[in-house]
């Protein structure tokens, strides 16, 4: 691992969405951690709080939407860095007012995303 607080977690419902893109970011030189259940993500974080610099969140899964997931984090740790992946068009409650980016993700615009949050 690069260092504390440089690690990515990637979390989406879709397993094969978070296999793909963590593939594709460990080929590029990035530490990341994929989950599909937000619960564990939240469980995770709150037991390595200074783990990660970015979280990139679904907005939309069954548990819980990505803005919800979102404020949770920054309960844990609000240094902590994310941005929403979503599909649709109305995002609801981000009282955070992180970046939004829609899918589907092209991986040379994934790169660009991390690259932009991770110096």
């Amino acid at each position: 691992m690069k260092s504390d607080y440089q690690a990515i977690a990637l979390i989406d419902d879709d397993e094969d969405t978070v296999n793909l893109f963590s593939y594709f970011l460990r080929e590029n030189g990035y530490d990341v951690f994929g989950f599909t259940n937000p619960l564990l993500l939240l469980d995770y974080i709150f037991h390595h709080d200074n783990q990660f610099r970015l979280v990139l969140i679904d907005y939309r899964m069954p548990q819980i939407t990505g803005c919800e997931l979102a404020n949770k984090i920054a309960d844990i740790n609000p240094r902590i860095k994310m941005v929403l992946l979503t599909a649709i068009n109305d995002i609801i409650n981000n009282k955070l007012n992180l970046e939004v980016i829609h899918k589907p993700l092209r991986m040379h615009q994934l790169l660009r995303l991390v690259a932009k949050y991770i110096k």
